[in-house]
């Protein structure tokens, strides 16, 4: 009989994989021994833990290989809070840290740089071939699926960044306006600039240092990007909003003002 495998909770893991091994009498009830195998960009490490029954009972199992990953969320065999994180978790010790779940994209902030250039540069190629849909999970295929929405409906389209402190959302929108730039270059004078420049001055002016994150925005910001007959960039302009005033003022310790 082939042996259950289950989604076991842990502590910093959120979830690891778990294959029940046997049952042992414990006293005047029974419990289960588990043994949990962790993937990681390590290894893999096992050890034992032991659960009661009926908790072993109401874990979820695991549905096909939990080593092997995809870039759409949708294609897991169990869509499952365990699995999701699983696989997220996989593909960001592997540097992958750009996640499908259909049109939605899900960004894992590494904390570093990733020496991939000559992946970018493929990926800037592969912008002028490729159909949306076959491009990996990526800032620019949401900012390309976007455009060429926008291009062939004639209607306005939105991208929405959002996410805790220090999920990235300001290098996100640094990344769709540098790539609407690629696909739009503009033959006014200056638009480009201003579309690429423009951000980064309000972050020079609204950025602070939180016990997050050392380059927080502290406000919230509307960026709009206006293409003309040519689908050519026309003008830009961006609204911040909600700005955090009272750091004016008086900021906690260990942070920074603007």
């Amino acid at each position: 009989m082939e042996a259950r495998r289950v989604w076991l909770p842990c502590d910093g893991d959120a979830f690891v994989p778990a294959v029940e091994v046997k049952a042992e009498p414990n006293g005047g009830g029974r419990s289960e021994t588990a043994t949990v195998s962790r993937w990681c960009a390590g290894g893999r490490q096992e050890e034992l833990v032991r659960l009661p029954t009926a908790r072993l009972k109401d874990l979820s199992p695991v549905v096909g290989d939990p080593s092997a990953t995809c870039d759409d969320l949708t294609s897991l065999p169990d869509i499952c809070l365990p699995a999701v994180l699983h696989n997220l978790r996989l593909r960001f010790a592997s540097d992958a840290i750009y996640t499908s779940i259909g049109p939605v994209l899900i960004s894992v902030n590494p904390h570093k740089r990733l020496g991939h250039l000559d992946d970018f540069l493929r990926y800037c190629d592969d912008l002028d071939r490729a159909e949306d849909e076959l491009l990996p999970p990526h800032v620019y295929r949401i900012a390309r699926a976007a455009f060429t929405a926008l291009v062939r409906t004639g209607k306005s389209q939105s991208i929405l960044v959002s996410g805790d402190s220090g999920a990235g959302k300001t290098e996100a929108c640094k990344l769709v306006v540098a790539c609407l730039a690629r696909l739009a270059p503009s033959g006014r004078a200056g638009a480009t600039e201003a579309a690429l420049g423009g951000a980064l001055m309000l972050e020079a002016w609204g950025n602070a240092t939180t016990t997050q994150n050392k380059n927080s925005s502290r406000f919230g910001k509307w960026l709009a990007v206006a293409l003309d007959a040519e689908s050519a960039i026309h003008r830009c302009s961006l609204q911040p909003y909600l700005l955090e005033r009272s750091r004016v003022v008086v900021h906690g310790p260990g942070e920074r003002s603007y």
